[in-house]
């Protein structure tokens, strides 16, 4: 008998949460059309060399909420409704590591720690190519984003592409949900192509949306336009995505000039050169210096699900992350600035299918490109569990 099948009652391998099916209530009520979930997750971090000081935290997140089937509820076909929250508490050890990106990547910054009410959205297949999804949600739902990332403890890679949500952004993340809608063609197996209009609110790290459903006179838009394409390569799977973020809103600028507009392009590969292996990498540039943060990002990661023997469900992941500054950011705090890399490795342990602990190291090189902050190492586990 292996360790994981000890620690995993009958119930866990009938249901994947840790509180099993309730006596049948669970199955009950998805039957009925009503799906409930719950999971829990934190991050215990400890900046343990270089930086600006060393710092050890803990930040944790709930997410929860209720997956409704409109066609077993109301006989509505091919119709769903997600309702979700998210409570986030405890700290990051970012501040006194210093860098762009952070190291705990549940943690929503001192703003972002609070119960939110993040999905209410619905989605309906309108026929067998197309499906319109609309509501409150998140473009990383859709949009530049990819089951790899959610591997890492860093910012760097977790969540969509880090570069379009620094400073003035263009895209929001889990769990900030703004009005939007997206619709989605399945032109084959192959080929997919979606595009989404989303509400952009360019105080939304000070103002979390939660309950505020409102549309304010200076919010905008953000049209997202996305290509994927899924073929096989030396008969071994590949994934290829590409697209396009044109936000129309009022900006300003370093130089404290304003703009109306900021476009960026980003795209996405990853490959299995070998069964359980993914290599991946992703990026995003875009021209305009005078409002992006962070003009070019690049990523790059490998994914390797059993390596270790008798552990086939666990996941030995690495990560390095390339983030250039902007010249004009640069000028605008009278700074030399350049560039940050991140570099990390982990393993998580899949306990449970329903429970995991990974524990990570992070390498934070040049943290805040200025050169003046020591290269910091940061020590990381990640714990997980659906109830």
């Amino acid at each position: 008998m292996t360790s994981a099948e000890y620690i995993a009652p009958a119930a866990f391998e009938e249901r994947d949460e840790l509180t099993g099916d309730w006596n049948g209530a669970r199955s009950d009520l998805e039957a009925f059309g009503i799906t409930p979930f719950f999971y829990y997750d934190a991050i215990v971090g400890a900046n343990v060399s270089g930086g600006i000081q060393g710092d050890e935290e803990f930040t944790g997140q709930i997410y929860a909420g209720f997956d409704f089937d409109f066609e077993k509820l109301f006989g509505w076909e091919a119709t769903t409704m997600k309702l979700s929250m998210v409570d986030r508490h405890g700290k990051s050890v970012s501040k006194n590591v210093g860098g762009i990106y952070d190291p705990m990547t549940i943690y929503g910054g001192p703003d972002g720690q609070k119960t939110i009410l993040y999905q209410i959205v619905i989605e309906t297949r309108l026929n067998d190519q197309w499906s319109l999804k609309f509501g409150r949600d998140s473009q990383d739902s859709d949009f530049a984003n990819d089951d790899l990332y959610r591997y890492s403890l860093s910012t760097s890679i977790n969540g969509p592409i880090r570069a379009m949500m620094l400073d003035a952004p263009q895209i929001v993340s889990f769990p900030l949900g703004l009005w939007h809608a997206r619709l989605k063609y399945q032109a084959s197996d192959e080929h997919m192509f979606k595009v989404g209009a989303y509400q952009n609110r360019q105080d939304i790290w000070e103002n979390i949306p939660g309950t505020d459903f409102g549309w304010d006179d200076d919010d905008g838009l953000t049209f997202m336009a996305q290509y994927d394409w899924t073929p096989s390569i030396y008969d071994r799977p590949a994934q290829l995505y590409v697209g396009v973020a044109y936000s129309k809103v009022d900006y300003t600028q370093f130089d404290m000039k304003e703009a109306d507009s900021q476009s960026r392009i980003y795209a996405h590969f990853d490959f299995q050169p070998k069964e359980d292996l993914t290599l991946f990498a992703f990026g995003a540039y875009t021209t305009q210096e005078e409002l992006a943060f962070s003009p070019l990002q690049i990523s790059a990661g490998a994914n390797y699900k059993g390596l270790i023997p008798s552990r086939e469900n666990d996941r030995t992941v690495a990560f390095v992350t390339y983030g250039e500054i902007s010249d004009d950011y640069a000028d605008s705090v009278m700074q030399d600035l350049d560039y940050e890399m991140v570099y990390e490795l982990g393993h998580r342990v899949q306990i449970t299918p329903a429970f995991y602990i990974q524990p990570s190291v992070q390498y934070i090189h040049n943290p805040g490109g200025s050169g003046n902050i020591d290269d910091a190492i940061v020590l990381g586990a990640w714990i997980g569990g659906s109830f």
